[in-house]
């Protein structure tokens, strides 16, 4: 996320954390002629003290030029 830019998805990954359980951010992006989904996720711990982060990089289509 490029935090520069403002909007809702800013004042959404700085909100409270309380109760949440899983925060996921999925972005399509075009490279080397391939679109590729890319997630990222965080994972808290019962009491938001502790979380897991994870990413992944899925390959959709090769993309024609």
């Amino acid at each position: 996320m490029n935090s520069k830019l403002d909007g809702p998805l800013v004042s959404a990954f700085e909100s409270n954390v309380e109760g949440v359980v899983k925060q996921e951010l999925i972005t399509y992006r075009v490279k080397d002629n391939m679109l590729r989904k890319e997630t990222v996720t965080r994972k808290f711990n019962h009491d938001q003290t502790d979380w897991h982060d994870t990413s992944s990089v899925e390959p959709l289509i090769h993309l024609e030029e």
